[in-house]
């Protein structure tokens, strides 16, 4: 078998993509009985497989809870295919870093995965922005909202996910399939601070989020609710810059002037990311 290297990877449909991975597994049955000796037997069992894609970029075009085909090439010919779902999807802003912003998506497998013939080619330009410059807006839910910049943001991450309930039936021939499950999003934010604090969002509050990934480009979550400050260190032996790590979920409902709004996610091409159409 000859060896090759992954510098000629690549997964259909996405672009930039820095790596890609999977695991094939199956759940073997095993068995003993009184006249093995002790000894363990094993069958075939429901097979079932995983992977994972990381890429720069500032919109993942994959949304946790959908369908799609993985196309994984190692050579741009050959590799592996299947249907799969999106578990989640991680996008990270490290400014602190000066990296560029980067996603990663995780999913799962909804049908058989297939080896050999694998095309993929990536022929588009790269998708690489700079974190510098990336900034949070926050602003109390109201009809005409006012955004007030967050200072001394160091990191964002943007978690989407879904719980998808997997299955095996009779039809499926052993194969583990899901269907589509709970959306969820999470927001952590880490920051520098002043002596006090008093800046940051107290635990509870619910605010609309844009995070920018660009001049004029930015994620808007309408709205999330701030759950905690964590990591707060003070450290008087090395002096280190006092801060921490804001966290917040996504609530799809939220009140402006006490009446229930349905909210959105809107990414930077302006187009709702959830929920669906």
């Amino acid at each position: 078998m000859a060896v090759i290297g992954g510098i000629l990877g690549a997964v259909n449909g996405q672009s930039t993509v820095r790596n890609w991975s999977i695991n094939y597994t199956a759940a073997l049955a095993g068995f003993s009985g009184s006249n093995m000796l002790g000894g363990m037997g094993y069958l075939a069992g429901n097979k079932d497989w995983s992977g994972s894609f990381s890429a720069y970029g500032w919109i993942p075009g994959l949304v946790p809870g959908s369908s799609f085909t993985f196309t994984g090439s190692i050579d741009g010919t050959k590799g592996v295919t299947g249907t799969a779902i999106v578990d989640q999807v991680v996008l990270v802003v490290d400014i602190e870093g000066g990296r560029v912003i980067e996603y990663s998506v995780t999913f799962s497998a909804n049908g058989a995965l297939t080896r050999g013939a694998a095309v993929a080619v990536d022929a588009t330009d790269p998708t690489a922005r700079s974190s510098i410059g990336s900034k949070v807006e926050l602003a109390v839910p109201a009809a005409e909202p006012s955004w007030v910049e967050l200072a001394d943001v160091r990191t964002i991450t943007l978690t989407f996910s879904a719980t998808n309930p997997s299955y095996v039936d009779s039809s499926g021939g052993g194969q583990t399939k899901r269907v589509s499950g709970p959306f969820d999003a999470g927001l952590a934010i880490s920051v520098y601070s002043d002596e006090d604090l008093t800046p940051l969002p107290e635990p509870n509050t619910v605010m609309l989020v844009r995070v920018y990934v660009g001049d004029t480009e930015y994620w808007e979550l309408s709205a999330c609710r701030f759950a905690d400050i964590t990591n707060v260190v003070v450290d008087r032996e090395t002096g280190a810059v006092v801060g921490g790590t804001l966290n917040a979920k996504f609530s799809y409902y939220y009140e402006i002037a006490g009446e229930f709004t349905a909210g959105a996610i809107i990414d930077p091409d302006e187009a709702t990311y959830w929920p669906p159409a």
